[in-house]
C-alpha cells in the first residue's frame, strides 16, 4: 500500500482484519482495529472541559504499546 498520505483529514491503515466503530454518546466515538497479526489497537475520540481530545492503546500478545 502507498504509505503516503495524500489528503490530511484521513488516515490508512495496512492489514486490518476487523474494524469496530461505536459512538458512545455525542460527546465520544469509539474504534477498535484488529491487524492480521492479532495486535488490538483502541481509539477514543472525545470532548473534555469543551476540548478535542484523542487517546490510542494498543495491544498484542506479548506487550502493550501506549
Amino acid at each position: 500500500m502507498d504509505k503516503l498520505l495524500h489528503n490530511p483529514d484521513e488516515f490508512l491503515l495496512d492489514d486490518i482484519k476487523a474494524y469496530h466503530y461505536e459512538e458512545m454518546s455525542l460527546e465520544h466515538k469509539w474504534m477498535s482495529f484488529t491487524w492480521e497479526d492479532g495486535r488490538i489497537g483502541h481509539l477514543n475520540i472525545y470532548l473534555k472541559d469543551g476540548k478535542l481530545e484523542t487517546r490510542y492503546e494498543e495491544w498484542s500478545d506479548e506487550i502493550k504499546v501506549v
